[in-house]
């Protein structure tokens, strides 16, 4: 048990006793709420970053409208990790530490969360991260303090694989970003493929920095494979679809979620038309059928969003807004830190949110089911939702 976890539970034993009624408050009645959000918002994850860090203002700021909590302001204290774990690092530590956070949302990135675990289990701050590995939140018993409110790789995986199956591809390649990203889903699709009956014929990697990938798309189509999955993130996702156009690679290639962004979208053009790709509901809302969940809450999101950024959020952004809404509800029913942890991983349960139907337990810090993601086709305007998903 740590030292900062001792003051709290002194806090609370005094609260309990009747003595010390102004120790055992978090904050004076005039202090505010404050969350931390650490976030890609510079550097290789900008693209995920910025739109994230865009969602949480505006939860915060939708939350101080309604009149805060209890009548004190939300305020949030924000860092750029800078696409880095060494600045995702300085930044929890920073955030905790100076500015004493209730919980923290972020980082963008799957490697930057997995630095970040150590220091919130030794805080014990709650963190929700929008990432993808299931490897932040499993083992649970050494993953207590973290949340995973996004679609991650196994429910991608699954959609994929589910999709293989509808168009008849037996065997598959796949080529994966050589980072905690990209093996999330080189790892998901050895561990799932198997069980469907879709065999993993060829495996190619790429590093960050790849400035051309013709030389892992020869090698694929040289295997015969009936598609290639493609998990990674950044500008090399986006010349894959170039350099398979310029070599006149007929094979389809199938985009997982990390490309689900506008960024992407806008880089890569007409290369991507007609291509599948993994995404949240919220891309595709006008699109879901009336009886979908989120679909009312998905419209709400976006119109908000626009209203204020004067574009549309990405799938990333939604995460981002599930996560701190799911902050500021635990504030409202509890006493905050450590309370808001037990919170999430107990009251999150059918919590219909922009990214997904919640449910939270202490077996499982993901709470998302595959029906969080839906397959959509690339299309000159954008993306539309695919046909056997209406």
């Amino acid at each position: 048990m740590t030292k900062q976890h001792h003051v709290r539970s002194a806090r609370r034993l005094l609260a309990v006793l009747g003595l010390g009624v102004i120790i055992a408050q978090p904050a004076s009645a005039e202090e505010p709420y404050k969350i931390g959000a650490m976030l890609d918002v510079t550097g290789g994850a900008s693209f995920l970053g910025k739109p994230e860090q865009n969602a949480v203002m505006l939860a915060v700021d939708e939350g101080n409208q309604a009149g805060g909590i209890r009548g004190r302001k939300i305020e949030l204290m924000f860092e750029d990790t800078k696409s880095t774990e060494t600045d995702t690092v300085l930044a929890a530590r920073k955030l905790i530490n100076q500015s004493k956070v209730l919980a923290l949302i972020g980082p963008s990135r799957t490697g930057g969360a997995m630095a970040a675990i150590p220091i919130v289990n030794e805080a014990e701050v709650a963190l929700l991260c929008p990432v993808s590995g299931i490897g932040v939140v499993q083992p649970i018993v050494e993953r207590k303090w973290v949340f995973r409110p996004g679609q991650g790789g196994d429910l991608s995986v699954a959609k994929v694989l589910d999709y293989a199956k509808r168009a008849g591809w037996k065997k598959l390649g796949i080529l994966y970003s050589a980072d905690a990203y990209g093996e999330d889903g080189r790892d998901n699709l050895r561990k799932l493929a198997p069980g469907v009956g879709v065999s993993l014929d060829r495996e190619e990697s790429f590093p960050a920095n790849s400035t051309d990938l013709k030389s892992q798309l020869a090698k694929l189509k040289s295997a015969g494979v009936d598609a290639i999955f493609m998990h990674g993130l950044g500008a090399p996702s986006v010349i894959v679809y170039k350099n398979a156009r310029e070599l006149g690679l007929a094979t389809p290639i199938i985009s997982g979620h990390g490309q689900a962004n506008s960024a992407f979208r806008d880089a890569v053009g007409d290369a991507v038309i007609g291509q599948p790709i993994v995404g949240a509901p919220v891309l595709v809302w006008n699109e879901l059928p009336n009886t979908h969940p989120q679909k009312k809450a998905a419209e709400a999101f976006v119109t908000k969003y626009r209203a204020r950024y004067g574009t549309a959020p990405d799938m990333f952004a939604g995460i981002a807004y599930d996560s701190a809404n799911m902050v500021l509800q635990a504030i409202r029913e509890t006493n905050g830190d450590p309370q808001i942890r037990d919170w999430l991983e107990n009251n999150v349960k059918n919590h219909v949110g922009i990214t997904g139907i919640f449910n939270f337990t202490p077996q499982d810090h993901a709470g998302l089911r595959s029906d969080a993601l839906v397959m959509m086709i690339a299309d000159k305007d954008g993306w539309r939702l695919a046909d056997y998903e209406k």
